[in-house]
């Protein structure tokens, strides 16, 4: 079976981080739902392009529909993409809420298809290397955890991003990625904390959030950070366990590829720098010892290549719907969290 899908919106996420990855994992795509049929032809001139949402849903060559649309739209496009008998995948958020999030989860299984998240930082290649230590029980028992998303984004008036709107804010766009990072790592918290700012000049928008997490069976600590504001932005793990630490500056090569115009079939993507890799130092009796530890190579089209899977032989597909809306769950407690100043028991 070939999986067939449509691109649904052929902005910068359609064209830099969903495009480059169908080839890689095996994925057919067969439409783009566009309301700019040309700029889709200068990068695939055959390419069938679908002036609407609904046009691209009447297609029958398409089993997949990939989500690459604003954030407030998601809920109602999942929806409708379930109701046509299409599997679907959106950008994060997932919904912009949990209760929208329990309407698809709901639809989803009534009528039998997959619907799910492109959760793709979980195919970084810090955090497949960050899962392999903990994995291998370098670390120890995990008790602190901290986690950054940093861009340096200035101020773009006039973007919708920009613009104050239902599920729009750093904590929706960059939150989302390292909150569902750490769900994956240790599952959900007894408790949530949030502070959400606005430190651009100018902005309307939340553009930084701190984020911590706490499990008290074992005194772990979460923090999560991210901000469009830093110029200097290389900052993305400190991880330290009862038996060794491992801390990581610059964030996965992937996007900056993919950005450049790379696809996940050329030679060389996904491969960390060296001057990149993170510091792995572990317990040695009172003493400690350190080394450069080599990054494994990220893949983000493994979220399509298993979804390929999950859709030809019914099997779970790799970001379930409930891990979705977990996050979902957490986004809304740090909101609460940062309009109260107290934390929420979770």
């Amino acid at each position: 079976m070939t999986v067939r899908a449509g691109l649904v919106g052929y902005g910068l996420s359609g064209k830099v981080f969903h495009a480059p990855l169908f080839k890689a994992a095996g994925i057919d795509l067969v439409c783009v739902a566009s309301s700019n049929a040309a700029k889709v032809h200068a990068d695939f001139p055959d390419m069938v392009v679908h002036p609407t949402y609904d046009d691209l849903l009447a297609d029958s060559k398409v089993d997949l529909v990939v989500l690459s649309t604003p954030s407030e739209l998601h809920a109602e496009q999942l929806l409708k993409a379930l109701a046509a008998g299409k599997h679907v995948i959106s950008e994060k958020p997932f919904t912009s809420t949990v209760a929208e999030a329990d309407e698809v989860i709901k639809a989803a299984k009534a009528c039998g298809k997959i619907a799910t998240c492109f959760q793709n930082r979980r195919w970084d290649g810090d955090f497949l290397t960050l899962r392999m230590l903990i994995d291998e029980d370098t670390l120890g028992e995990v008790r602190s955890y901290r986690a950054h998303f940093d861009i340096f984004r200035p101020l773009e008036p006039g973007k919708w991003r920009e613009k104050p709107g239902v599920a729009i804010g750093a904590h929706y766009d960059l939150g989302t990625h390292i909150v569902d990072q750490a769900l994956t790592l240790f599952g959900k918290p007894d408790w949530v904390q949030g502070d959400l700012i606005a430190q651009r000049p100018g902005t309307e928008v939340v553009d930084t959030f701190h984020i911590r997490m706490g499990y008290n069976s074992n005194e772990l600590r979460v923090d999560l950070c991210g901000s469009l504001f830093p110029v200097d932005d290389s900052t993305k793990l400190c991880v330290h366990g009862t038996k060794g630490s491992y801390v990581k500056r610059f964030m996965d090569i992937q996007e900056e590829q993919m950005r450049a115009g790379m696809t996940a079939t050329d030679d060389g993507f996904g491969v960390d720098p060296e001057s990149n890799w993170g510091r792995l130092t572990v317990a040695d009796g009172e003493e400690s010892v350190s080394s450069v530890l080599r990054t494994l190579d990220g893949c983000h089209y493994d979220i399509y290549s298993l979804l390929k899977v999950a859709i030809e032989e019914g099997t779970k597909p790799p970001v379930l719907m409930e891990e979705a809306r977990m996050t979902m769950a957490v986004i809304e407690a740090v909101v609460e969290s940062s309009e109260s100043g107290c934390r929420v028991d979770f």
